[in-house]
């Protein structure tokens, strides 16, 4: 009687604390992680095998002998403590899981992390990437506008010059124009002044304006004539040959001299005077038109005239002396 009396102890036993077992299992599986979720859900169904195979167990004891009953037992007692062992195991694996899945979770949030930063910096680095290429492209730009300007400067410049060289051009043009034109005035001129020469020396022909020798005979001619006329004046000086002048008479071709080398200035300013004009009158000449130049055209025209200008000078060193003796 005491042998099914333990039998249903074990049964009622194993009937409340399976349950308990089985409702623990469920709540941890609803609480944990999917890989814990897996080992419990391992650890319970090793546990319900062990269950039935104890009320297999149980319920074959009643139809065996006692000592088959004496040796289930103790291999009950071996499969408990296997079982407890097992859970054992079971435990420490899940621990060693739960801390696996635990660093496992901890190195995928430091992985997210990394990524994060590293977006961050991709981010980051696309940003600078950006900012480098948009000011560059505003240098660019700039640089641009710089060469367009200096262009759009060389291109003035050189139309500037372009109308400088035409401008040149056309004044070199001009003055060659002007130069031939002077030439050409300077050849007139040349041929108005050599028929200026001629009309003059015909002029003093037909005044009977011969040279100074031929003057100075006919002023001794008509000092001889006159002379008769007035008192007679002994004068020893070799230039009047020792001859007997009136005294009067000499004043008188003095005064002739004078009508003579009056009329030989005027023709000579005259000529002067237009020559001086003609040079004035062409801008590249006038600055040559003082009494120099002008003297010394002069002269060069009284030399190809055969008139020198030397011989003027004789006739005016001559006279110099006659003109103090009469004011004396």
């Amino acid at each position: 009687m005491a042998l099914p009396t333990l039998d249903r102890g074990l049964l009622f036993l194993v009937a409340i604390l399976a349950p308990l077992r089985i409702f623990n299992l469920c709540s941890r599986l609803l609480r944990g992680g999917i890989v814990r979720g897996r080992l419990r859900a391992a650890r319970s169904v090793v546990l319900v095998i062990s269950v039935v195979v104890l009320l297999a167990s149980i319920f074959s004891l009643s139809d065996t002998y006692p000592s088959e009953r004496s040796a289930v037992i103790a291999e009950m007692e071996d499969l408990r403590l296997k079982t407890a062992r097992l859970e054992f195991i079971l435990e420490d694996s899940t621990k060693a899981l739960s801390s696996t899945t635990f660093h496992l979770e901890q190195r995928d949030k430091l992985l997210e992390e990394m990524e994060k930063k590293v977006r961050l910096m991709e981010n980051a680095i696309y940003e600078v990437k950006i900012q480098l290429l948009f000011e560059q492209s505003m240098m660019n730009t700039d640089s641009i506008r710089s060469l367009e300007s200096h262009a759009d400067e060389a291109k003035e410049k050189m139309e500037t010059a372009a109308s400088e060289v035409q401008k040149l051009e056309n004044i070199v043009t001009e003055q060659w124009i002007q130069i031939r034109q002077l030439e050409q005035a300077f050849q007139s001129t040349k041929m108005t002044t050599k028929k200026v020469l001629k009309r003059n020396r015909q002029k003093e022909e037909h005044k009977n304006q011969i040279p100074f020798k031929e003057t100075v005979s006919k002023a001794f001619q008509f000092i001889r004539s006159t002379g008769h006329h007035a008192s007679e004046v002994i004068l020893a000086d070799s230039f009047f040959l020792r001859a007997s002048f009136s005294k009067s008479a000499i004043p008188e071709a003095y005064k002739q001299l004078k009508v003579f080398m009056s009329l030989v200035k005027k023709c000579h300013h005259e000529l002067q005077d237009s020559i001086r004009h003609d040079l004035k009158m062409n801008e590249f000449t006038a600055d040559l038109g003082n009494d120099f130049v002008v003297f010394y055209l002069v002269c060069s025209l009284y030399d190809d005239g055969h008139f020198s200008s030397n011989y003027l000078d004789c006739i005016f060193m001559v006279l110099q002396p006659l003109d103090t003796a009469f004011n004396t």
